[in-house]
């Protein structure tokens, strides 16, 4: 019987569409969680094709509003009265981690309802502002949430959260964008809700679109249900520090767990969200 050359190459493209048909049906794999406390996980997503400039990396806080606490926090509050990047804030706070809050005008007003610690800073409801972080209901029970205020209105005589902070929607749990298109590109924050009840916030080492960043969020294997943006540009901002574990990203300049001393700010922020797990 004469010998037959194997087809090498097409056995090949056989095991490479084999391969493809595998990772097709598992799905994209997720992230890699790093326990930091309990309650409190940290990972980094890669936001590609959706950035537009600088780092894809995106980092991740995700959170058990039932083991770990989220707080809002004011300038006015503070001993020092003034606004802090989001290094000094975590300073000030000991807490766990802290990223900015949601967009401010030149005077440091905050841009909608505002309330820290059961104290009202900002009553003044934005219109266009259709979402808060809330934590802590005043009619007992812990945990946080982000509220589509098209649902759940904000009545500012009857504040119902001892902390809250009023921003945008990104995208509702319909999965209907609620940003207009731009072409402005910024590094961005945003806070989401998964379909567990869980937390999760984003900070962007690199710039993105609005739209690009509600749909890379809405596109990711998160299962996060609806999201809500906080401010962007060089007020996005994240401070980790458990002790063992490090991260600092500052409107795009980061340092690792394994860095030294982190990067000033440009930008100090008069307001920011704090969380704890210990």
């Amino acid at each position: 019987m004469p010998w037959r050359r194997l087809p090498v190459g097409r056995i090949a493209a056989l095991a490479a569409l084999l391969v493809a048909a595998v990772v097709l049906a598992r799905g994209v794999p997720g992230p890699r969680w790093k326990a930091l406390r309990p309650g409190l996980e940290f990972a980094m997503l890669t936001g590609d094709p959706y950035c537009r400039r600088g780092s894809s990396a995106i980092a991740m806080l995700r959170i058990d509003p039932a083991r770990a606490r989220v707080r809002i926090h004011h300038f006015g509050q503070t001993p020092g009265g003034r606004p802090l990047d989001a290094v000094e804030w975590r300073r000030v706070t000991g807490a766990d981690a802290v990223f900015n809050a949601g967009q401010f005008l030149p005077d440091w007003s905050y841009m909608g309802v505002l309330v820290c610690g059961g104290q009202v800073v900002s009553r003044r409801v934005h219109p266009k502002f259709k979402a808060a972080l809330a934590s802590d209901p005043l009619d007992g029970g812990s945990g946080a949430r982000v509220l589509d205020l098209e649902e759940e209105p904000i009545d500012p005589e009857n504040l119902r959260w001892r902390e809250m902070a009023q921003s945008f929607m990104l995208f509702d749990h319909t999965g209907r964008i609620r940003v207009r298109n731009s072409d402005k590109v910024a590094n961005r924050t945003a806070v989401g809700e998964d379909k567990s009840g869980r937390l999760v916030a984003f900070v962007t080492e690199g710039g993105y679109t609005i739209e690009d960043f509600a749909r890379l969020i809405q596109k990711s294997p998160l299962q996060i249900s609806h999201a809500m943006a906080m401010d962007g540009g060089s007020e996005s901002q994240l401070c980790v520090d458990t002790g063992d574990f490090r991260y600092t990203c500052l409107g795009g300049l980061t340092r690792g767990a394994s860095s030294g001393d982190p990067p000033a700010a440009d930008a100090p922020l008069p307001a920011v969200i704090s969380v704890s797990a210990r």
